[in-house]
């Protein structure tokens, strides 16, 4: 049997507490567009701003597993394919307490499935190209986020060209 360490959280080794959360930049077909999500209008955090697909991770689950299920919940898709880690960050969704800090990853990931089945977290979607989104977007994080997949594909496109 396995001891568990001593995770007490004393004043010289502060324990953290925190979320996870998992966002994914999902492209259609390798068509370079991306899927936009606008926020519901009545959520309590950032209503009806465009985003990407963002989801906290439950107790227990891993990350990859945790981001197939929310994109699962909020979209419907069931057939992605994680392509890449774009991101790993850290922000507090509302004023600076432990119960709002939250650890995050962003993945590249593609879908062949055009139609969306919208959660009741979002009112509507749009497959843009990347350049146009960062025109929407008003989340300092999700242009963040959709800049790393423009890399991430420059630099695909790059590796391919020199092979």
């Amino acid at each position: 049997m396995i001891k568990d360490p001593n995770n007490k959280s004393t004043t010289d080794n502060p324990v953290g507490l925190f979320m996870v959360a998992a966002g994914s930049v999902i492209e259609l077909n390798k068509s370079g567009k991306i899927l936009l999500l606008k926020r519901s209008d009545d959520l309590d955090w950032r209503p009806s701003e465009y985003e990407i697909c963002y989801g906290r991770i439950d107790q227990f689950e891993d990350v990859e597993t945790g981001l197939r299920r929310e994109v699962f919940e909020e979209l419907g898709l069931n057939d992605i394919e994680i392509v890449s880690i774009l991101a790993v960050w850290h922000m507090f969704r509302g004023s600076k307490k432990a119960e709002n800090e939250l650890i995050g990853i962003t993945y590249y990931c593609r879908t062949n499935t055009r139609e969306i089945r919208l959660s009741e977290e979002h009112s509507s979607y749009k497959w843009v190209l990347p350049e146009t989104a960062i025109k929407m977007v008003g989340i300092d994080g999700v242009k963040r986020d959709i800049n790393k997949y423009i890399l991430a594909r420059r630099s695909q496109a790059d590796n391919y060209g020199s092979g």
